[in-house]
Order: structure tokens, then sequence, then C-alpha cells
């Protein structure tokens, strides 16, 4: 039997299962693709989230994750059609989201954490003093036991939605092209636009250099059953209009579903008895989505939570986060008193 088992090998995930690991308790991390994995990110570390991770072992993120420009410099946020940006500063690394993460299973890996891939999670079972985990490996299906279950499995958390079943969740589609072309935005700045006829809540242009050449991110959003395709074509006409964009080969597209990143309630589901979620499965998610600073905090605050004991884990967890809560409601406002019709 595991102490704890891990839903998701993701930055939550993984940093969970490290500091568990060097404690000397035993644990499965699961992950439902094969690793590394592929992610629909920006892939920008934020300083925070690095200084995290220096915090708790990992070090510097190694420059071979990164990609070019190595470092961000911040972002341009436009806030409508013609108007210059403004530009908030933040130093951060601009890596590739499936080398960075399969970075953080590696560590948690070398420090006695198992990892099972391509595994996916089925539903679980509570016991007395168990919880009993049913599982879907390449080899067929298997049950596990662990006193402990975390469900770090992103926005759409099976494990949530299972705590939860009736939650009504407000569903949004992202989806972004690569290209290989030119565009004259400078490439070490994320670039953010407001401007309601490219998306619904902001579209985004990034650029990455990696091993076939320079890849130009294209990236809008909306509710789920709203046309992606009007958004996403109006803002690539602006971009070439008003930011020389030259597209020459479309590499290739892709889409996911996310919960809505941003609720007015501030509300956030962190678990029953003792299953807990943390990162976005919690629904954890800072100003413009960004997850993996409060997926890497809540990650923490689960541990601190898990190895001081007790029989009263879920309070001492909700405990714990209840700073970072206070951070990101203090960031989400600050953002929507300088960009009032960010959330329309």
């Amino acid at each position: 039997m595991y102490d704890v088992i891990i839903v998701g090998a993701g930055p939550a995930g993984s940093l969970l299962a490290k500091k568990l690991a060097e404690a000397d308790l035993k644990i499965l991390l699961v992950e439902q693709k094969k690793l590394p994995r592929h992610k629909m990110c920006s892939g920008v570390i934020s300083s925070f989230a690095r200084r995290i991770l220096r915090k708790e072992g990992f070090g510097e993120v190694p420059d071979i994750l990164c990609c070019h420009p190595k470092r961000i410099k911040g972002a341009h946020v436009y806030p409508k059609k013609g108007q210059p940006p403004y530009k908030l500063r933040e130093k951060s690394c601009n890596v590739w989201r499936s080398d960075f993460d399969f970075w953080l299973t590696t560590k948690a890996s070398e420090v006695g954490a198992e990892v099972l891939d391509q595994t996916r999670f089925i539903d679980f079972s509570e016991k007395k003093d168990t919880i009993e985990v049913n599982l879907k490996t390449i080899f067929g299906e298997q049950k596990e036991q662990a006193k402990i279950l975390v469900g770090a499995d992103s926005g759409t958390s099976s494990i949530r939605r299972t705590l939860f079943p009736a939650e009504k969740i407000v569903w949004t589609s992202v989806y972004q092209e690569y290209w290989r072309g030119e565009i004259d935005l400078d490439p070490q700045y994320l670039h953010t636009f407001l401007d309601r006829e490219f998306s619904e809540f902001f579209a985004l242009m990034n650029v990455k250099y990696g091993t076939k050449g320079k890849y130009i991110i294209i990236n809008t959003n909306a509710m789920k059953g709203n046309t992606i395709p009007s958004y996403y074509n109006a803002f690539q006409e602006y971009l070439e209009e008003a930011h020389g964009f030259r597209g020459e080969k479309l590499l290739f597209k892709e889409a996911c579903t996310s919960p809505k990143f941003f609720d007015a309630s501030y509300e956030y589901k962190f678990g029953k008895r003792n299953i807990l979620l943390i990162g976005e499965a919690a629904g954890l998610f800072n100003v413009f989505a960004e997850g993996i600073s409060p997926a890497l905090t809540s990650a923490v605050n689960a541990s601190d939570a898990i190895l001081k004991g007790g029989d009263q884990l879920l309070k001492q967890y909700t405990e714990n986060v209840q700073p970072l809560c206070r951070s990101l409601k203090l960031g989400w406002e600050g953002l929507l008193e300088m960009f009032p019709n960010f959330i329309t």
C-alpha cells in the first residue's frame, strides 16, 4: 500500500511527489500520457516559480530545457487595436513544457517516487483507512491502495469531477497554431491582446526557436460552443496588418478544453476527507491563466499538511493554501483595475 497516490505528473504532482518521497513516504505518481508528454502552454516559467523550485531542491532551470530566446523580459498587453501596449516586466525562462515537466518528474523519481505513465485514473472507493484507486495501464486494469489520494490532473480533473459530481463547470475552448515565418513584434516578450474581436478573454502571440527553426505561436480562446475560427482569423489578419506577420508555413495546430480560469467568487475546491486537489485541479489560476506558480505553491502547501499528519488533513491543507488564494485574488483585482474590460 502507498502512503500517497498522486494523479498527474505536471509541475504540481511532480513537486509533491519529490517532497513526500524525500520524507520517506511511499509514493505513486500516475500519468495518463507517455512521458515526456506535450502540454499546450506558453512555456514561460516566472521568477516566482523558479524561486520555489530552488527552495525545494530542484536548483536552477537548466538551460538545456530552454528554447530561444531563453529569457523572456515580460509581457506587452494591448488593451485595444491601435492602442500602445502596457509593458509588464517579469524575467522568465522560456521552456518546452514537455522537457520542463519531465525534468521535474525525473527529480521525483530519483528520490524514490514510483512513476507510472500511460496509466489512466478510472475511479476510487473509500474504505475505513484506505482509498482504493482503479487504474488502467497498457497491460490492463489494476487496483492500488493508498492512505491519501491527490488530484494534480489539470483543470479537467477526473478526481474533482468524481468528488463534486453536481458542480457546474463553465468550459472554455483554447486554440493555437504554430507557424514558420516572421513577425515584427519583439520575441523577448509575450504579446497579449484584449480586444474582443480576437477573443472572449485574451489572445496571445509568442515566439520560440527550436531545433526545427522559428515557431510563431498564435493563440486565442472562447467559451465552449462559441466559434473559435472567427476570433482566430480576425487575430491573424490583425497581426498581418499591424505587426507584419508573414506566415510561410503552418506547422501544426492544437486545441484543448479548459474550465473558465477566472471566477469572481474566487471559490476553489481543495478536496474531501483524505483526497486533496492541487494546482489547476483545485481551480488555482494566476492572472492571464498562468498556472505553474500556483501549482507549485499548492503542492508545497499540500506536502506540509500531509507531513504534519493527524486526522485533519483537508483542514490543514485548506489553511496552508489561504495565503496563495489571497495573493491570486489581489493579482486578479489588480489586473481588472488596469483592464476593466478583461472579463465582460
